[in-house]
């Protein structure tokens, strides 16, 4: 069978930029490439037609790949990012994209960087390519001069004839051809395409969530950024909240000062398995071990007034949200996310537990039946290597959408967004 749009996966970990891509129609990734061999079984378990590469890709010659059109890459983050609440600058990183301790086979293999981007694009010419990073990654480069190495890549780009959009994207947001995931992340996607094609790629269609308006009714929403230290208008950073760096906002001017919520907003209720419900609170949770635990939880019954709500366990300010929005940010560091239901006047007649890994792929848009793979031999290691490998994973419906874009741009043939109702 023959493809209209091919595509080559760097980083590709269990293969969600792949389950993403391939529901666009007439759309194949011919070749992937990560240096996790857990994360390779993963990929090719569940893709079986993609020819999967286990390998250091900074060691890999660009010429050992097919020609394919496009590109996706989501190459590691060691130059700058937020981890366990510390800054990380330029080399401090050496645990590894997925690894938390730097011990197993993936720091072997984890010396591939955002330079092999534009190392394959010099020699494959594709006509399009989409980076996925954190949003800190704009940031790259030494402190006392944050985000000169980003500009320099990306000049290193433009000299192979490529241009640019940078998007700042949350996958709670996108179900441009399809539904959103449910689950809030927030992700820097650069989008390159070649000056050959002639045209560019139509951003509006793809990248602006679906709102309801009260006076005009649902309408495609425009990214409001903040005047912050790091962001403005002019200059766009970030991540989405009322208290981060950027909201949406009807297109129309009378309406420009209301922050909206997207249509596309799933709640994570919708993938918990009620049929397991966990211990009684008042049988585990009041070890004063716990007692940050035991806090969040009696704050999350006080504020949801005895309703169904997830413990966020994590630091930095997380505390607790109700079942009915979408779960905050997945990591790889581990699970912190503590389902607490049942409906009862005493807080210790609740239930509670920890979201399962497998809801925690449901809640990252793969479906159910995605299998993940681990090589770890002990319970609690394969454990780690899952929730670490869903939680560095590219979101699907994020793929699916570029994807379209990219299929759209590159074929020059209209594809149809799904319309949300209000």
């Amino acid at each position: 069978m023959s493809y209209a749009v091919t595509w080559s996966d760097q980083f590709a970990g269990g293969g969600g930029a792949c389950e993403g891509l391939e529901q666009v129609p007439g759309t194949a990734v011919a070749q992937a490439g990560n240096h996790a061999a857990h994360c390779v079984a993963t990929y090719m378990a569940n893709h079986p037609g993609v020819r999967v590469h286990l390998a250091d890709l900074s060691q890999v010659v660009p010429s050992a790949w097919p020609r394919t059109h496009a590109l996706w890459s989501s190459p590691e983050c060691t130059f700058h990012t937020v981890a366990q609440g510390r800054k990380r600058m330029q080399g401090e990183f050496v645990d590894g994209l997925f690894s938390t301790n730097g011990t197993d086979e993936t720091a072997i293999r984890s010396r591939a960087t955002m330079h092999c981007v534009p190392r394959f694009a010099e020699y494959h010419q594709y006509l399009a390519i989409v980076v996925e990073n954190v949003v800190e990654a704009r940031w790259w480069g030494p402190e006392h001069n944050r985000g000169a190495g980003f500009d320099a890549w990306l000049a290193q780009m433009r000299v192979w004839g490529y241009h640019h959009r940078v998007l700042y994207m949350n996958s709670a947001h996108s179900a441009a051809y399809g539904r959103a995931a449910h689950t809030s992340r927030d992700r820097m996607y650069v989008v390159f395409w070649h000056e050959s094609v002639g045209r560019t790629p139509d951003f509006d269609k793809w990248c602006r969530p679906t709102v309801f308006c009260e006076r005009h009714g649902s309408v495609q929403a425009l990214q409001a950024f903040k005047f912050t230290d790091s962001c403005s208008p002019q200059r766009p950073w970030g991540k989405y909240g009322a208290k981060r760096q950027y909201t949406w906002r009807c297109p129309h001017r009378a309406c420009a000062a209301v922050s909206l919520e997207p249509l596309a907003l799933r709640p994570v209720a919708e993938i918990l398995d009620h049929a397991q419900p966990g211990p009684r609170i008042g049988d585990r949770f009041l070890d004063p071990r716990r007692a940050r635990t035991w806090h969040k939880i009696q704050d999350g019954h006080r504020v949801y007034e005895g309703a169904p709500f997830i413990a966020e366990l994590r630091g930095g300010g997380s505390t607790h949200r109700s079942t009915a929005q979408p779960l905050s940010t997945l990591t790889a560091g581990g699970n912190h996310h503590m389902w607490v239901s049942g409906r009862a006047p005493d807080v210790r007649d609740r239930f509670a537990r920890l979201v399962t890994i497998e809801e925690r792929k449901q809640a990252m848009g793969f479906p159910s039946a995605y299998e993940l793979v681990a090589t770890a031999e002990k319970q609690a290691d394969r454990d780690k290597q899952l929730i670490s490998m869903i939680g560095m994973a590219v979101t699907p419906n994020i793929a699916r959408d570029l994807g379209s874009m990219v299929s759209e741009f590159i074929t020059g043939e209209d594809i149809e967004p799904v319309a949300l109702a209000a």
